[in-house]
């Protein structure tokens, strides 16, 4: 198990190490460091730690800054992104952070209250907010490699978070993750937006909105069977749509589209979510998350599907 961790971990190395346009020395030493394995982890002397739900320990607050410090503030070097940016009066990341959260980017000890903000006793949302608003101001190349990095550290220590397509949400399962990615950057517009609405409604750590996140959901489903059986108007419904899939050559088992009918009464009854029956007002949690993960999966599995007949 430990050879193949590090061969797997020896791999990734190899693959930033050739991306040399894209991923800086600071990285690739980042990247690097995740070889080292702890004497008391590989012979399990060290007591198991909980996973880390609304809360985040000392040590991750300390290894997010040290991850943040190292690849962003201390990366340089002549040819740096960062030293172009301060020659040419560019804002820097900490300047644009800074402004996310409404600091003052006139100020000495600009690294100092950034530090503060994420070492000091502050609330454990504003940790995630932190991993947010940083990845919200890289460009496309840089916040794949910082996001995979993040995500690497929290699943290290053991927090009950994962990075999905720039939202820090409760989810930390591999397969459901690529689940709501794929489903999130489909060819289909409608379907991405209804998916990542449905991931911020879920993952807003102050407001989240169980509700409306189920509604997204099962819209992004919908969005799928009218698309591919290119239904319209009042008929646009999931109802009648994910029954005319059979017609355009997409035939699923009946127990699942019976499921999948289920689900759909479920949030259209009369005393559904997307009648906004009060019995739902409190939608719960696990609820939530289950529609997004599911409905994320039927809608890649119905692309798939789909695409293979296109094919033909």
């Amino acid at each position: 198990i430990i050879i193949n961790s590090y061969h797997a971990l020896g791999k990734k190395y190899q693959l930033l190490y050739a991306r040399k346009d894209t991923v800086c020395e600071d990285d690739r030493t980042y990247i690097l460091s995740e070889l080292i394995v702890m004497f008391s982890e590989k012979y399990n002397y060290k007591p198991e730690q909980p996973i880390q739900i609304e809360t985040v320990s000392d040590r991750l607050r300390q290894r997010i800054w040290n991850l943040f410090y190292s690849t962003e503030i201390k990366a340089g070097g002549l040819g740096s992104d960062r030293i172009g940016k301060s020659l040419n009066g560019e804002p820097l990341v900490e300047d644009l952070l800074l402004d996310k959260f409404g600091a003052d980017i006139d100020q000495t000890g600009k690294t100092k209250y950034l530090k503060e903000l994420i070492l000091k006793d502050t609330p454990w949302y504003i940790i995630y907010d932190f991993i947010e608003n940083h990845l919200s101001v890289l460009n496309e190349d840089a916040r794949a490699v910082r996001t995979k990095q993040y995500n690497d550290l929290l699943e290290q220590e053991k927090s009950g978070y994962r990075v999905i397509n720039g939202e820090v949400a409760p989810i930390s399962n591999e397969l459901e993750i690529n689940a709501i990615e794929n489903a999130a950057s489909t060819p289909y517009d409608s379907v991405n937006k209804h998916i990542q609405k449905a991931l911020e409604h879920y993952s807003d750590r102050e407001n989240p909105d169980y509700k409306n996140s189920i509604k997204e959901s099962i819209s992004a489903v919908e969005a799928i069977c009218c698309i591919i059986t290119s239904t319209s108007g009042k008929g646009a419904t999931l109802g009648f749509a994910i029954k005319r899939l059979k017609e355009n050559g997409v035939y699923i088992h009946p127990a699942m589209e019976s499921a999948f009918n289920s689900l759909y009464g479920y949030t259209s009854d009369e005393q559904g979510i997307r009648h906004g029956g009060i019995d739902f007002k409190e939608a719960p949690a696990e609820d939530a998350k289950y529609m997004l993960v599911s409905c994320s999966a039927f809608v890649n599995y119905l692309i798939e599907k789909w695409s293979r007949i296109e094919k033909r």
